[in-house]
């Protein structure tokens, strides 16, 4: 009489399986008690699993948390060039309005697990996401730059790492500002209006036709300006808040 294996690839897709689940319960516990409150067990319960199965996985939590940033950093990274890929327009400053946009909303939505993963690269290395996984994220708009440096869309004498921080700075006070002013009677707050001034902004100052040294440097003050005043609505949400 035959004996039946069981397909590899079917083994496999059955193991990957069952890890997103480990991991998409983990990422659950984590957000809501923190890395030092999660429990393996809680994990176990809402993944439907045996708390040893865990462990066949992931030798401990740290581990297990590891690998949950990394899901969650690599799939971000994916996201943000499937956002490129897809998007039609060719010209630099229409791109910078698609990644913008999908930037924006990914800090909006996943605000709780973010603020989570900078917690933990202050105060805990043992588990904090690595640089490489960042840069992987941030090459996104490093090639959208460079390339349009390389079309004469940009001024040839910008400098990246500048340009970067001004566009995910900005991007995530923002998010964090509307995140902070939704409530029950405000569900949304409009993203559009963030997203056309950054594109405005490196518009006027990055543009190879508009980026003159004069212009740049009153809009990068004009920039500063801006920030320096929603820090103090900020604050005096936190205090009404409080």
């Amino acid at each position: 009489m035959a004996i039946k294996t069981a397909n590899p690839e079917t083994q496999r897709i059955k193991l990957e399986r069952k890890e997103r689940t480990i991991l998409d319960a983990a990422r659950g516990v984590f957000v809501e008690h923190g890395f030092d409150g999660a429990r393996m067990s809680e994990i176990a319960r809402r993944a439907s699993i045996g708390e040893g199965t865990i462990y066949s996985y992931y030798e401990s939590k740290a581990e297990l948390m590891l690998a949950v940033l990394q899901q969650f950093w690599d799939g971000l990274t994916l996201e943000a060039e499937a956002v490129m890929a897809s998007t039609t327009m060719e010209g630099f400053f229409d791109r910078l309005r698609a990644l913008a946009q999908y930037h924006l909303n990914t800090v909006i939505v996943n605000a709780d697990f973010i603020n989570l993963t900078f917690a933990l690269r202050r105060n805990n290395s043992e588990v904090s996401v690595s640089r490489d996984h960042l840069r992987h994220y941030v090459a996104v708009f490093d090639q959208l730059f460079r390339r349009g440096q390389d079309r004469g869309e940009l001024r040839r004498d910008a400098v990246l790492w500048q340009a970067r921080d001004i566009f995910y700075g900005s991007l995530e006070y923002s998010a964090r500002s509307i995140e902070m002013t939704m409530d029950a009677e405000h569900k949304v707050r409009e993203q559009a209006p963030v997203v056309e001034d950054m594109v405005a902004l490196f518009h006027s100052h990055y543009g190879a036709v508009q980026g003159t040294e004069t212009g740049g440097h009153a809009t990068v003050g004009l920039l500063s300006l801006k920030l320096d005043q929603l820090s103090e609505k900020l604050d005096a949400l936190a205090e009404r808040l409080s």
